[in-house]
């Protein structure tokens, strides 16, 4: 009896599987009526490194390249949130 008995699958099992299928998760695109892109979750990147990288067909993940392009990417996170407090301020 016990072999017929089915195992209850975990959440990591269930996580591999999506990942196997290769789907998007936990994105999330807002378009107007007129369907241009109002919000995109999460943000493109907007450093010419990450592009840079996305073209590029390394195996692996360069440590040394990725600490440079969340540098450039912070630089563009902190200036958006700058804007954000001064219309907050208005």
């Amino acid at each position: 009896s016990k072999s017929k008995m089915k195992k209850k699958t975990t959440k990591t099992q269930e996580a591999k599987k999506i990942l196997k299928k290769k789907f998007k998760v936990n994105t999330k695109i807002v378009f107007t009526e007129d369907g241009e892109l109002v919000q995109q979750w999460p943000p493109v990147q907007k450093s010419s490194l990450a592009k840079a990288d996305e073209e590029d067909d390394a195996s692996g993940i360069n440590l040394d390249k990725a600490k440079e392009i969340l540098r450039e990417e912070d630089k563009f996170d902190k200036e958006e949130y700058r804007k954000k407090v001064k219309e907050k301020h208005r």
